[in-house]
């Protein structure tokens, strides 16, 4: 079955992913996957993660943690060998995002981003071949 993932980190207000997740996991009936990609950029709040483990739970979804520094390594490897077909994240933080790599490297993926406002937007094709 086609899945749809949301990628979330450690913080509270990742909350409006995984619900912007189960709202296009229920429109195009997937399975709802949240994986929760942690680092040394966001220090640990290991309450935030009790909250979206609850959330997730609570929107029907699996949520998995897996700690790494390579981001663009561990999100490549996640996408590609999972049956994902939408992918789901917050707005990139800079020019410098590997969200611009991974939208390249899978342009047979739909891709989202949730804005600070809940608000979910697809990325166009072209902005993800332009980086």
């Amino acid at each position: 079955m086609a899945k749809t993932i949301t990628f979330v980190t450690n913080q509270y207000r990742c909350d409006r992913i995984i619900c912007a997740g189960r709202s296009v996991a229920d429109a195009t009936n997937t399975e709802l996957t949240v994986v929760g990609v942690l680092d040394s950029e966001y220090e640990l709040n290991p309450q935030a993660i009790d909250y979206l483990f609850n959330l997730s739970k609570q929107n029907k979804a699996v949520m998995r943690l897996v700690f790494s520094e390579d981001k663009m390594s561990v999100l490549s490897d996640i996408v590609g060998k999972h049956d994902s077909q939408y992918i789901i994240t917050g707005m990139p933080s800079s020019n410098q995002s590997v969200l611009y790599g991974l939208w390249k490297e899978n342009k047979n993926k739909s891709f989202y981003v949730v804005d600070t406002t809940g608000e979910l937007v697809e990325v166009a094709k072209e902005t993800a071949r332009a980086r």
